[in-house]
């Protein structure tokens, strides 16, 4: 694994303190959001049958949206939780996974692979040029954010062909976040507040920077929590399967979207 620590980025220190400043809670806004999710406390949410069954389903959503870009740079912001690393090093891509801090890098530390790379500092300050990657991708972030807008400008600044990030809607089982809130402290320790986003405000943002926002896929109908507390994938999966049916699919929650760069050259055209 290669490893490089960055410290400095090519926009104003200023700019980049005041994204750390939460607008909704204690959860949001954090100079280290990437810091609980890379913890071992964290991993141990997808430990055991259920935990493997979430991320599957996680890791099929993310193989099928970047599968049009074979062999691809990839840089994941925020992954030090490993939950990307893993599946795309596994299909051959060259990933880059870039962290708030050294410690933020949590599980990534325990891969090998000549494929991988590292980096750390602000995630909303990158100190790439112009489409410097062929994807961008942030798995479990952007709800914990200060100013997530910050975030998917610079992930499609940086991106050649598409960007790829996961968010929780105010849909499904969020509707009752608050009631659930206890639940999830008490099951996983370490659960933090997080910002619910409209799909509107989302492919607002993303068409301001020339991107074209395409298949969103939501991942659970039930609260995650839910599944981990019955720990019986097989009973989860026909759940999901029964609310999906009727319409369920379309409130499903989080959802994984792929944004794709407007074509403005033919060989843009040809790859996206």
């Amino acid at each position: 694994m290669n490893t490089e620590f960055h410290s400095s980025s090519p926009l104003d220190s200023n700019l980049h303190m005041r994204d750390f400043v939460s607008e909704t809670s204690s959860d949001i806004g954090s100079s280290n959001p990437d810091l609980v999710s890379s913890s071992d406390l964290y991993t141990r949410r997808f430990r055991g049958p259920a935990g493997d069954w979430l991320l599957e389903r996680q890791s099929a959503i993310l193989r099928d949206l970047i599968r049009p870009w074979p062999s691809a740079s990839v840089l994941d912001i925020g992954g030090g939780h490993a939950q990307v690393a893993r599946p795309l090093l596994a299909d051959g891509h060259r990933l880059r996974v870039r962290a708030s801090s050294p410690d933020a890098l949590g599980q990534i530390r325990h891969l090998d692979s000549d494929l991988l790379s590292t980096e750390t500092g602000p995630l909303t300050a990158l100190p790439h040029a112009d489409r410097s990657f062929d994807v961008v991708t942030s798995i479990r972030m952007l709800a914990h954010i200060g100013h997530w807008e910050r975030l998917v400008a610079e992930m499609c600044r940086v991106a050649r062909h598409a960007v790829i990030f996961e968010f929780p809607t105010q849909r499904a089982g969020n509707l009752f976040g608050d009631r659930l809130f206890a639940l999830k402290k008490r099951v996983e320790g370490d659960t933090r507040r997080y910002r619910l986003f409209r799909h509107e405000e989302v492919r607002a943002h993303l068409a301001a920077q020339g991107f074209v926002p395409g298949q969103a896929v939501g991942q659970f109908v039930l609260p995650m929590v839910v599944h981990r507390v019955l720990k019986r994938p097989g009973l989860s999966s026909f759940l999901e399967r029964g609310l999906s049916a009727p319409g369920g699919a379309a409130i499903a929650t989080p959802v994984i979207l792929c944004a794709r760069r407007v074509a403005e050259d033919p060989e843009d055209a040809a790859l996206t």
